[in-house]
């Protein structure tokens, strides 16, 4: 049972403040956070004031800052007993936690800090209130509400940080050696080669968008991309599927890995073959650090809660995907707020997320109907996005998917979709299907398109278009050889397009 509080006490986190201080004895990345984030006053404890102060100290004159440095400085300040000796600090060292997780318990000290501030201003307005007279009631409200804006403002806002602090942190983020070096990508991988050309994989802080009109396979997509990541990295995944059972989204991983068709593994109709690649398959994805919440109609404010859970509890998050945004909820009490604003609350939140936890956030989102009105052409663009303002804006990658297969009835105008269209889909298949037995040496089968991935914005990186063949029977998308594109190009070519 949780002790009950004292009428006098004021709020603080001993372990958050520990931690904070123990990390920026051991990594100089975490150092720099701590002292751009927060002030000596910012800690409730004389012993950790004082230990702050000391690194402060230290920094201050270009110093390095450990354990023993901190233990000289502070024999120095006549102050080593005083915060329990080398021991505490040891202590301290102890509860070191990692790089991507130092902004949360950051984030913990300054609202800890925040809310003693708050409540002490209370108390000296109540004091003010009963021993002093008030001439005039006007003054007092306004000195009242100055002394509240004081202890409120700092909440979650840093200081200015000085040009000479950043260019260092900049310097330590290009000599660390990544942690990710998957084909010479610096982010967590996409899983695809081509894909990973343009992004050079998903980074920390990014928000990434994956659109596409209904059923072209934006779901299926964003799935692959957990599972490669996982698998690849073994970084946990978190996957918030808003519109499909945990169960289901499992299915079709299962499809994906075992190229067993989706429609035989939920009717249970497997040959013994296939029986064994759906137990292997289900073996690999039960290994798997995937972390699947299939809560319906998704509140915003408990997918923020349950991500940095999730990451206080796996420090090593590498990425969280949210299917889809049009069923995240804002929790607004006010009726009053129309879909648009809804969309522009999320979209605003899943971007702070992405930024608090350092972690790439996928975001699955529809197309408008405007693609179905337009012309021959249906290619999506950046204005096609769903309530698009907001969503545009606070996206660094936007992912938008086409499949020529989708509109069976537009007719060619450009050399693009001519590519495509000079092709059947048997025959087309059929080149698929010879192009991966030659390269594997064993038949695939499945209903396959051909499917466009245009990366329309890359706030970091290039723009351009990446090619995937997408196994619609069981789930799956693979990247088609440079030997299959070259394939293509000269039917193109020899068909004058």
């Amino acid at each position: 049972m949780a002790r009950a509080k004292a009428p006098r006490d004021l709020p603080y986190n001993e372990q958050a403040e520990q931690a904070v201080l123990g990390s920026a004895l051991l990594s100089r990345e975490c150092l720099f956070s701590v002292l751009s984030s927060l002030n000596e006053d910012d800690f409730y404890l004389g012993k950790h004031q004082l230990i702050y102060r000391a690194i402060r100290i230290l920094f201050d004159k270009q110093s390095a800052v450990d354990v023993l440095t901190v233990t000289e400085e502070l024999m120095n300040m006549k102050e080593l007993e005083t915060i329990g000796g080398v021991e505490y600090l040891q202590q301290c060292s102890d509860s070191m936690v990692a790089l991507s997780s130092i902004e949360y318990y950051i984030n913990i000290v300054n609202d800890q800090a925040v809310l003693r501030r708050l409540i002490q201003s209370c108390r000296d307005i109540d004091n003010r209130f009963l021993n002093d007279e008030i001439n005039d009631v006007n003054d007092f409200i306004l000195d009242s509400e100055a002394l509240l804006k004081n202890a409120t403002e700092k909440r979650r806002v840093s200081e200015f940080k000085n040009a000479e602090t950043v260019a260092e942190m900049v310097r330590l983020n290009i000599e660390t050696p990544k942690e990710i070096k998957t084909d010479g990508v610096n982010g967590l991988t996409t899983g695809f080669d081509s894909l990973n050309k343009l992004t050079q994989g998903f980074h920390a802080g990014d928000m990434i968008i994956v659109a596409a009109r209904p059923s072209v396979g934006k779901t299926a997509l964003a799935i692959n991309f957990a599972y490669r990541a996982a698998n690849r990295t073994n970084k946990p995944v978190a996957i918030f599927s808003l519109e499909m059972p945990a169960e289901q989204l499992v299915t079709r991983l299962v499809g994906a890995e075992s190229s067993v068709s989706l429609n035989k593994i939920s009717t249970g109709n497997l040959t013994g073959v296939d029986r064994a690649k759906v137990s292997n398959a289900i073996h690999k994805i039960g290994s798997l650090p995937l972390y699947i919440d299939d809560s319906p109609n998704g509140k915003l404010m408990d997918i923020i809660a349950k991500s940095r859970k999730l990451q206080a509890n796996n420090p090593d998050l590498g990425l969280i995907i949210i299917d889809y945004l049009g069923l995240v909820s804002s929790g607004s009490s006010r009726s009053t707020d129309s879909r648009q604003e809804e969309v522009r609350k999320a979209s605003l939140a899943l971007k702070s997320l992405a930024r608090e936890l350092k972690v790439p956030v996928i975001v699955v989102s529809q197309l408008s109907r405007s693609v179905e009105q337009r012309g021959e052409n249906k290619r999506p663009i950046l204005s096609d996005l769903r309530d698009s303002g907001s969503i545009e804006q606070d996206a660094d990658v936007v992912m938008l998917l086409y499949r020529e297969d989708y509109y069976k009835d537009s007719k060619a105008t450009n050399a693009g979709d001519k590519k495509l269209k000079n092709l059947s889909s048997s025959e087309r298949f059929e080149m698929v299907k010879e192009q991966k037995e030659k390269i594997t040496g064993e038949s695939m089968v499945g209903d396959v398109s051909f499917v466009e991935v245009n990366v329309a914005k890359n706030r970091n990186g290039q723009t351009g278009k990446s090619y995937l063949f997408f196994y619609k029977s069981f789930g799956r998308f693979d990247e088609p050889s440079e030997e299959w594109l070259k394939q293509m190009r000269e039917i193109n070519e020899n068909s004058g397009d």
